[in-house]
């Protein structure tokens, strides 16, 4: 196998590992480095082997689904349509955006990313299970340690042009959704000493979302059964859970593969497990972004539209730098 994880938690060293990973049930995950799926009906393992050297790139077999905006404006009004019918709060569409890239310069991307997104976790995966992926996500869904945790509600986006412009209904509203839902959870596993920070503007780099910081005592909860928990929030699926997923899987064409899924570490009484946001898959000669916008009834699909082409600057800058220097 050729498989290895290069990453960078924020304020912490850039790491580089090589092994293999192996698909597990999330009941099977005890310790390590992990990446999953929205619904972890897919979870890998990483297990380091010391012997391997070799940043071999690996590509999956199929290319994603890319919608053309016609179709993206026809599935948007049909997963508005299923918000009304089944009177849900949310649902998180995504598409795929594809532009052309090397893979070749990979390890480029990696070192612009880790750069300039000092409060991002910055990360670069291969594998033969799923390819090759690389991010600069902002969410962090928890950190823990011994008895402690701390999660964020992170929603709502406008451009960082439009930083100084009032938060529209819509946008603070999906924001309450995720904050009411974290806290809700926390309530249900009997967590103590919940507390809240927020919420207040949070930059990532060329847009601006609303954030509410949580911390709370675990109280004898493991931090993989809180991450199992509160994943997926209604930041990347939507609200009520199982309603959002179900809907999702029915509008969207295409297969999200590890986009909005966990990635990080996790053991019995730690974790540093980020939402898997603002990433991109590498292909030889392509690089395809997975986007997505949290929709409400109140939704307009143009101005989500504009939304995930915003997102997408956030890898699409530095690809087009390195592209066309």
């Amino acid at each position: 196998m050729s498989d290895f994880v290069k990453y960078r938690f924020p304020g912490k060293e850039i790491e580089s590992k090589f092994g293999t990973f192996s698909e597990v049930s999330k009941s099977d995950i005890k310790e390590g480095f992990i990446v999953t799926n929205i619904d972890f009906s897919k979870c890998f393992l990483f297990a380091e082997n010391e012997s391997q050297s070799l940043e071999k790139i690996n590509f999956s077999s199929e290319e994603p689904y890319c919608m053309s905006a016609r179709e993206y404006y026809l599935q948007a009004h049909e997963l508005l349509n299923g918000l009304n019918l089944y009177q849900m709060d949310k649902a998180v569409f995504s598409r795929i955006k594809k532009h052309s890239f090397k893979a070749d310069f990979s390890k480029r991307l990696f070192k612009d990313l880790e750069e300039n997104y000092p409060q991002a976790f910055i990360y670069l995966v291969s594998s033969e299970k799923f390819g090759t992926w690389i991010g600069a996500t902002p969410e962090i869904l928890i950190e823990a340690h011994k008895n402690f945790m701390y999660t964020t509600a992170l929603a709502g986006t406008k451009k960082i042009e439009e930083k100084d412009l009032d938060w529209g209904e819509k946008e603070i509203f999906e924001q309450e959704i995720v904050t009411d839902y974290i806290l809700d959870i926390c309530q249900k596993l009997n967590l103590k000493s919940i507390e809240t920070q927020g919420p207040y503007d949070y930059e990532a780099g060329p847009v601006t979302h609303i954030r509410t910081d949580i911390s709370a005592e675990l109280n004898k909860n493991s931090p993989w059964n809180v991450a199992q928990s509160l994943h997926p929030s209604p930041a990347i699926g939507g609200f009520p859970k199982e309603k959002a997923i179900s809907l999702i899987h029915t509008v969207e064409p295409h297969n999200r593969g590890i986009y909005t899924g966990l990635i990080g570490f996790v053991n019995d009484n730690s974790a540093k497990l980020y939402v898997n946001l603002r990433c991109a898959q590498i292909f030889e000669n392509s690089i395809y972004l997975y986007l997505g916008g949290g929709y409400t009834k109140q939704s307009i699909p143009d101005l989500e539209w504009l939304e995930t082409e915003n997102k997408s600057k956030t890898l699409l800058n530095f690809v087009k730098k390195i592209m066309n220097p």
